[in-house]
C-alpha cells in the first residue's frame, strides 16, 4: 500500500560559507567529492516558484509531512524565511539543520516566518569547534541555540566525531543541559559518498562500542542523548551499519535537488536513478512513489537517517524516543 513521506527534505542550494576540515565543500575544486555529488547540480539555488510547487503539491497530496531545509547551508538560501513563511501557511511542520553561521541575525525573521526546529552542527566546546570551523564560530552557534530557544523552537545539535574531537561528548552533553538542546552524535566517513571507504580509520570497532556505551549511559540517567538504543546498539556493532537497500529512504522520507529531482536521500545521488518531480506526469508525488528504495550499499552512520529508519521500520524504543524528545523540555 503506497504512503507519502513522512520528510521532505530539501536541498535548497549547493554552496556553504564555511570550509570545515572533515568537509570538501567551498573548495573550489570540480574534483571534490561534494562538488560530484551536490555543488555540481543546476541550479545554485532552488527557484522560488519550484519550492512553491513542491509545498503546494506536498499540501495537497501528504498534508501532514515534514519538511526539512537543508543541504548546502539553507541559510545563504535566499529565499529562506518566506519559502519557511510558505510552508507554515500551508499548515506543514519545518525544520532547519545549518552551521548556524548567521542564524542569529535572521533568528527573528524565521519564528516569525514560522520555523519550528533547528539543528546545529557543534563540534565540541570552543577550542574544538572554532578549531573545526573558524575562530568565534561557537559564540555564534551557541547564540544561535539560544535565540531559537528563547523564541520556542525545538533545538538540537549534530557533532560528527573524528580522531580530533572524541573527548567532546561531555561537555555537549553539560551544555545540551545548560542551554536546553538535545545532543546528537554520529561518526565521520573517510568520503560520506562513498561509504565503502569507511569511517574515519581512527574510529575502530572499540572506540565505536565505548562511544556507544557512554551514550547509553547518559541516555538512561535522562541525560538529553538524542539517539534511541537502537542506534547507540547500531553503534556499538559499527563500523557497518546495515544495507542501504533495506533503508526506508524512498519509502518514508526523500530528497528534492535544487533542480526539483527526487532521490532516496543525497547520499545516494549519484548512485540512485533520480526522478525528475517537474516533468513526471503525476507531479512529486508521482515522482516520489517511482524512486524506489536506494541501491544497495553500506548503510550510512547519519544519526538523524538511522532513527528515521529506526521509527518507521517501528522500533518501540525509538518512537519512544521520538516521543520523549517532543514532550520534554530539557531544562
Amino acid at each position: 500500500l503506497f504512503h507519502g513521506p513522512e520528510w521532505l527534505v530539501l536541498g535548497v542550494n549547493n554552496p556553504c560559507n564555511f570550509h570545515c576540515k572533515m568537509c570538501d565543500v567551498g573548495l573550489g575544486n570540480t574534483g571534490t567529492n561534494f562538488y560530484a555529488n551536490l555543488m555540481g547540480a543546476e541550479p545554485v539555488n532552488m527557484p522560488l516558484a519550484l519550492m512553491g510547487r513542491i509545498l503546494d503539491q506536498a499540501e495537497r497530496h501528504w498534508p501532514k509531512v515534514k519538511i526539512g531545509f537543508a543541504f548546502t547551508e539553507p541559510l545563504i538560501y535566499p529565499h529562506l524565511a518566506e519559502a519557511i513563511a510558505m510552508a507554515h501557511a500551508r499548515g506543514l511542520h519545518t525544520a532547519l539543520t545549518t552551521n548556524g553561521l548567521q542564524l542569529e541575525k535572521k533568528a527573528v525573521a524565521l519564528a516569525e516566518a514560522g520555523l519550528d526546529e533547528v539543528f546545529v552542527s557543534l563540534d565540541g566546546p570552543p577550542a574544538h569547534h572554532d578549531a573545526h570551523r573558524h575562530q568565534g564560530s561557537f559564540q555564534k552557534a551557541i547564540g544561535v541555540l539560544q535565540a531559537a530557544h528563547r523564541r520556542r523552537m525545538a533545538t538540537a545539535t549534530i557533532t560528527v566525531l573524528t580522531q580530533g574531537n572524541l573527548e567532546v561528548v561531555e561537555p555537549i552533553l553539560q551544555l545540551a543541559e545548560t542551554h536546553g538542546f538535545w545532543a546528537y552524535f554520529q561518526p565521520a566517513y573517510n568520503d560520506c559518498f562513498s561509504h565503502e571507504q569507511g569511517l574515519d580509520p581512527a574510529l575502530g570497532p572499540g572506540v565505536l562500542a565505548d562511544l556507544a556505551r557512554r551514550l547509553e549511559q547518559g541516555r538512561a540517567a535522562g541525560r538529553p542523548v538524542g539517539a534511541s538504543p537502537g542506534y547507540l546498539q547500531r553503534l556499538a556493532r559499527a563500523p557497518r551499519f546495515g544495507d542501504c537497500s533495506r533503508c526506508h529512504a524512498g519509502r518514508y522520507f526523500g530528497t528534492v535537488m535544487p533542480d526539483g529531482m527526487l532521490v532516496p536521500c543525497h547520499l545516494v545521488s549519484r548512485r540512485a536513478t533520480p526522478v525528475d518531480g517537474l516533468r513526471h506526469p503525476g507531479g512529486f508525488a508521482g515522482a516520489f512513489r517511482d524512486i524506489g528504495p536506494p541501491p544497495a550499499g553500506p548503510g550510512c552512520a547519519i544519526s538523524p537517517y538511522q532513527e528515521s529508519d529506526l521509527i518507521f521500520g517501528l522500533d518501540a524504543a525509538a518512537i519512544a524516543a521520538a516521543v520523549r524528545r517532543l514532550t520534554r523540555d530539557i531544562r
